[in-house]
Parts: C-alpha cells; structure tokens; sequence
C-alpha cells in the first residue's frame, strides 16, 4: 500500500492506551511543543471567554468598568460550562495537527471511540451516582449542617433555562475535560519513554516511564494539586478530586479508553447540576464547590471524601467485571489498518 510521507501516523502496535502517542512521528520535542501550543490556545480561549462576558454583560446593562462587569445567573452558568467544552477542539487540533496522529488514537486502543461501550459505561454510573447523590444530602444535613445551604430556585423559568443550558453543555464539558486530562495528559508523559528496542529503552528510567503508574499518576493528580494550589485550606476537596482522578485514569489504562472516564464524569454531572439548581445552588457550579468528583463540595468536608471513595469503587469494580466479561481490548492491536 503507498503510504505519504505526510500521512498521519497509524497506532503503535500491541500497546497500552497510554502509550498511544508514542507513534513513528514522535520526536523528543513532541511533548513541550504539545505543551507550548496547547498554553498559547487556552491563553486565547481566555481571552475569548473574557471579551464575550465583557459584550454580553454590557449588553445587559453593565458598565465599562471591571467591577461592574455582572450577569445573570443563567449566562454565568453557560459561559463556565462552555469554557470548559471549548478544551475539545482545543486538544483535537493538539492530537491531529501538532502530533500528526489521528483523533482515534486519544480516545481507544481500538483508534476510535467506542460508543456501545459507552453507552455501557454511562448506564453503569447512574447507580453509584444516584446512590451517592442520595447519601449526601440526608448526611450533610445531620453531620454538616451548613454543607448545603437551601434557597429558592428562582421560579420555573429560570429552573427551565437552567436545566437547559445544562442538558446541552455538560455532555460536552465532561467530554472535553475527560479528553484533555485523562487522554491527552496521559499520552503526553506515556509517551516520554523509550521503547525496549530504542536507544536508551533498556534502562530503568525508561521502563518505569513507559509503565502506566506514571502517567496515571499525573493525568489523575495534576487538576487536584492544582485546585489546592488556588484553594490551599480545603485538603478535603483536593483529596476527593485526587480519589476521582486518579480511579477514572487507572479505569481508563484498565479498559483501554475515555469511555468509562466520561460515561461517569457525564452523569455525575447531570445529577449534581440539576440538584445545584433544583436547590437554587447554581453560583457553585464551575466555581470549585461543584467540580472534578461531581459532588456538591464545600470545604473541609470529610464526608464529600468519603462518598466520592464508594462512587468510585463502586464503579471501577462494575466497569472492571463487565470489561472482563465482554472482553474489552486493553491493548492496540499489533497490525493496525485504519482507514
């Protein structure tokens, strides 16, 4: 078959997803001009966001000054789930046009996203939410009394447009982030090392990095070390945002995939927004009180820990047996022909 040597570089054979981006076309500085560029895109996604706040707020009747840039609590909400969505083609283009690898690559071993499996994945995740979900808030209010406060919804209008924004960008918030830290982050330090049969791929160095414990490590830790960066006092909600991290990335090398990542991140989501805004609770969302686990959380709250500890165990346990009963590829296959 001819093949262009400005063809998009096929899936390394017979690997783990989280070596997916060590494809022929990676070279030593494919990891920090990855970075470099993906930095540059968010700094103009920002900027972005900042100037359509900026019209929309004016528009609204704001002033020009900074401290008097307001909007409504609906436009709050869309803008800050968009601006986590708006990451998806950010880390596409990253994947498609910096690396020169196909989009499949980021979301299976099989070079494509597996939407039965998906959909297997997303139906798994409504018990051990609904179960948590159920939990929080009976125990919250014996244990924690003011973990939730309770105010009016705003009336049916606003709880309509809400659930609206919500129904239609979460889907791709949850996708986007997914994508971005479980995928694209796990493929950039899965990558770093070397192949046995490559310079340098017989040292010690070199087999701990291509091994998955690195990469799930940072993929699932990197969002909570920097949320306790920004929020130094609340070890709680790092903590919890570190369990949640760290089981969807060892669930996504476990299954080679996003699926089982965003299945739970998508309705986690759903519920825990709905529940902000049924509880007129919508500021939290996006603001670091609603983020990563999908738990309502607030600072200094142990039991927010503890029910993110079941979810996740519940269904990693649920994810695991069903991947082994259907047989679930784990691994790329060692002769890969995508069209």
């Amino acid at each position: 078959m001819r093949t262009s040597e400005f063809a998009c570089a096929e899936l390394p054979g017979g690997e783990s997803y989280h070596r997916l981006g060590r494809t022929s076309r990676f070279r030593w500085w494919s990891t920090p001009l990855t970075l470099a560029v993906f930095a540059v895109l968010v700094f103009f996604l920002w900027m972005a966001i900042i100037l359509a706040v900026t019209i929309v707020a004016i528009i609204g009747g704001s002033g020009l000054a900074p401290d008097s840039v307001t909007l409504s609590t609906i436009a709050e909400l869309a803008f800050g789930l968009l601006s986590s969505a708006l990451f998806l083609p950010i880390v596409l283009f990253l994947v498609r046009v910096v690396q020169w690898r196909r989009i499949g690559s980021l979301m299976s071993v099989e070079g494509r996203l597996r939407w039965g499996w998906l959909a297997r994945c997303t139906v798994v995740a409504i018990v051990p939410v609904a179960l948590c979900a159920a939990l929080f808030l009976p125990l919250a209010k014996l244990l924690q009394p003011g973990l939730v406060p309770s105010e009016a919804t705003g009336g049916t209008e606003v709880f309509a447009a809400a659930m609206t924004v919500i129904v239609l960008l979460v889907p791709f918030q949850s996708a986007a982030e997914e994508l971005t830290m479980r995928g694209l982050l796990m493929q950039l330090v899965g990558a770093v090392g070397a192949r046995s049969g490559e310079r340098g791929g017989g040292s010690a160095v070199s087999r701990v990095l291509r091994s998955p414990g690195p990469a799930v490590l940072a993929s699932g830790t990197l969002f909570a070390v920097l949320y306790l960066a920004m929020h130094p006092g609340e070890v709680w909600t790092a903590a919890a945002l570190a369990a949640m991290g760290l089981g969807m990335a060892w669930l996504t090398w476990r299954t080679g995939g996003l699926e089982a990542a965003i299945g739970l991140h998508v309705v986690n989501s759903l519920v825990q927004f709905t529940l902000c805004v049924f509880e007129g609770r919508m500021e939290q969302i996006g603001t670091g009180l609603v983020v990563g686990s999908g738990l309502p959380l607030g600072a200094g709250s142990p039991l927010v820990l503890l029910l993110t500890l079941v979810q996740v165990g519940l269904y990693t346990l649920a994810v695991v047996w069903l991947a082994d009963r259907r047989g679930v590829r784990r691994r790329s296959a060692e002769a890969t022909a995508l069209r």
